[in-house]
């Protein structure tokens, strides 16, 4: 069955947003009712007997009316934030949404809830009650049984989608302010994720509009009666005096010297109005007896709103909820990479300063869209199809992982632990070698002496430099447990930008925060100081195996076969023997071999400088040898922690990582 076409719904408070997109691509559009921009007013006109009248012609039918033909009508607006303690906000909410679909057919326009599969956001601090009742008036309207998703996370992918900030910068945090006309919602996201939501339901523009309205009745004496008497105040308080808020907040936001005269309809006009006017009445703002009566006639619960015994802070409220919210959330203020204002409230000039000041961050940091009122609808439409194209990509990623694995991750596993191997080898050589081994051989070529005692000498000095040894393996595996994370974000990073996903410059980082108790691409130290004794041993031994070898003849075969030190050892005991033989005879020569104190003249025609040297190099080799025999399970490890990584991170992608 062919994928249905996805309908989003931002509805809001003062104006409601529709956006279709295809299931299987990332194009939406917003759907213009004839205005010429997205969206229509949230408000329904009832007119009797008549059809009821929604969004821009509901407003206009009303205001244009007579005195008589208002009598017959009702107008509701903002009637969202009421929908769980009002049933008549209910019942305006279900007709206003069923009548959108039908004057939008008759309009021609292709919208039709029954052919898609509807999306509708919700604040991310409306709780079970609300989101039920949201379900319920949905089904009520027509709209089937709707798919209810957070609108912070359509601001967040609309706003991805235009490329506004990177997806790192969504992984880190993002924090979106919806601050609509009857809603105050705050949501911290990281990737497409709420990791934390608060706001208050009480909140909202309509308080604003009530202050504006008391504006208006304070310039203008005696203009509540003409309101009472042509039964506008209710259009006059919702519709008019908005007008009037958004107009004056917008002036505001180009410069807040400005001086604002606006008229509302034929009731008078507001005039002078400033900024310092407006702080006055924000801060000591008491909720109208014409709201509250309103409120109270739809049987509203908004304590805060319904009392009058004490004046409230609007922008002081703003604060608090933030603030407070940020401390019990323990939302950490460096998290927050960018704010995304959301909603019609948020362009009032006091936002981002409230915003700023509390975050400690600067204004850069913040944005808001250039079309703020239909990010969320367009949002929240794009996200069934880039999630059905993830899960598609995420399936790929995970059958394409072994080969990934055999082609990349064992050769980059196999790489590190050759340098790594050949960084030890070398300063091995150098440390053990050059300042323990090769001193003690030069002596013993200068002054002659016993093979034992060689022997022995070595053994000592080698075990009393096991403190510098063990510091050299250290050291490196150090290094190597520094650079391996960056071969491997690089590797990984490289990979996933192969399936058109972005995972920043450091995608190891999320798997590793999932870890508890290792780095899990930290490898574990090997037990390679027992090669590197195993190595001297080698050495050591050689010595003694060259003394048999030599005195029963077969000193060809066996000195061979003993490696490169006994070479060289079996040559300096060859002519021991040989010496010994003459004077003592070769049974006597056996026994003393080992002990007699060789002069120097014979241990020198054997130990040249230039067969030190060679010694030297074979010591390495032979070293190297050991080691990565040594370091085969630390190949598997890497590979078997690298390999963890990815899976760790492929679960842990997002749909972010598309945009």
């Amino acid at each position: 069955m062919e994928p249905r076409n996805i309908l989003a719904i931002d509805f809001g408070t003062t104006n409601t947003y529709f956006s279709k997109c295809p299931a299987d691509q990332i194009s939406p559009v917003g759907i213009d009712f004839g205005t010429g921009r997205d969206g229509l007013p949230t408000a329904i006109l009832y007119r009797g007997d008549r059809e009821p009248l929604v969004g821009e012609p509901a407003l206009h039918e009303y205001g244009e009316a007579s005195d008589g033909e208002r009598s017959q009508y009702r107008l509701r607006t903002q009637f969202k934030p009421d929908i769980v303690s009002s049933d008549d906000a209910a019942h305006a909410a279900a007709d206003f949404l069923r009548v959108v679909v039908q004057q939008a057919q008759r309009q021609h326009i292709a919208l039709d809830p029954g052919k898609h599969d509807v999306i509708i956001g919700v604040p991310s601090e409306a709780h079970g009650p609300f989101q039920t009742k949201i379900s319920q008036i949905a089904a009520e309207a027509g709209y089937g049984d709707v798919r209810l998703v957070d609108e912070p996370k359509g601001a967040l992918l609309h706003h991805l989608w235009h490329k506004d900030f990177s997806p790192e910068e969504a992984r880190r945090g993002i924090l979106v302010i919806d601050f609509g006309g009857g809603t105050c919602d705050f949501a911290f996201l990281q990737s497409l994720q709420v990791s934390h939501s608060w706001g208050d339901m009480e909140l909202g523009g309509r308080l604003f509009d009530d202050l504006f309205f008391q504006w208006l009745l304070e310039q203008n004496p005696g203009v509540l009666k003409a309101m009472e008497k042509a039964g506008d105040t209710y259009y006059v308080h919702s519709y008019l005096c908005r007008e009037v808020k958004e107009f004056f907040s917008l002036t505001m936001a180009r410069d807040r010297t400005e001086k604002v005269n606006k008229s509302v309809g034929r009731y008078g006009s507001l005039r002078g109005m400033d900024w310092d006017g407006f702080l006055e009445r924000a801060k000591s703002y008491l909720p109208s007896p014409t709201f509250v009566l309103q409120m109270e006639s739809m049987r509203v619960r908004a304590e805060r709103i319904l009392q009058r015994q004490k004046s409230m802070d609007l922008i002081d409220w703003f604060r608090t909820t933030l603030a407070h919210g940020l401390t019990e959330k323990a939302v950490a203020t460096d998290q927050i990479s960018r704010v995304i204002l959301a909603g019609g409230s948020s362009q009032w000039p006091f936002v981002p300063d409230v915003v700023t000041e509390t975050l400690g961050i600067d204004r850069s940091h913040l944005m808001r869209s250039d079309r703020p009122y239909a990010v969320i609808s367009q949002g929240l439409a794009i996200l069934p199809a880039l999630q059905k194209n993830f899960e598609q990509t995420r399936e790929k990623l995970r059958r394409d992982l072994p080969r990934f694995c055999q082609a990349q991750v064992r050769p980059l596993a196999e790489r590190v632990t050759e340098s790594y191997v050949t960084g030890v080898a070398a300063d091995v050589t150098s440390e053990l070698f050059d300042r323990t081994i090769r001193p003690i051989v030069e002596e013993f070529r200068e002054k002659g002496g016993a093979v034992k005692t060689l022997r022995e000498s070595i053994a000592a000095q080698v075990k009393a430099n096991e403190s510098k040894l063990r510091a050299i393996l250290e050291k490196r595996m150090h290094t190597l447990q520094r650079g391996l994370p960056g071969e491997l974000n690089e590797l990984l990073r490289n990979w996933f930008e192969s399936y058109g996903l972005s995972v920043g410059e450091k995608p190891i980082a999320e798997a590793q925060r999932g870890v508890i108790g290792q780095e899990i691409v930290q490898p574990d130290t090997p037990d390679l100081y027992s090669g590197i004794m195993d190595t001297v041993g080698w050495f050591v031994v050689a010595l003694a195996t060259a003394v048999g070898a030599s005195i029963s003849g077969g000193g060809g075969m066996a000195l061979v076969a003993a490696g490169p030190a006994g070479w060289i050892a079996g040559a300096v005991i060859g002519a021991v023997v040989a010496f010994l033989a003459v004077r003592y005879g070769m049974s006597r020569a056996k026994e003393l071999a080992d002990t007699w104190n060789a002069p120097a003249w014979i241990v020198k025609n054997v130990l040249l400088p230039s067969r030190i040297a060679r010694m030297r190099g074979d010591f390495q080799c032979r070293l190297k040898e050991t080691l990565q025999r040594e370091t085969k399970a630390l190949q598997d490890e890497l590979e078997s922690r690298i390999r963890q990584v990815t899976e760790k991170q492929i679960e842990g992608l997002s749909e972010v990582a598309q945009l």
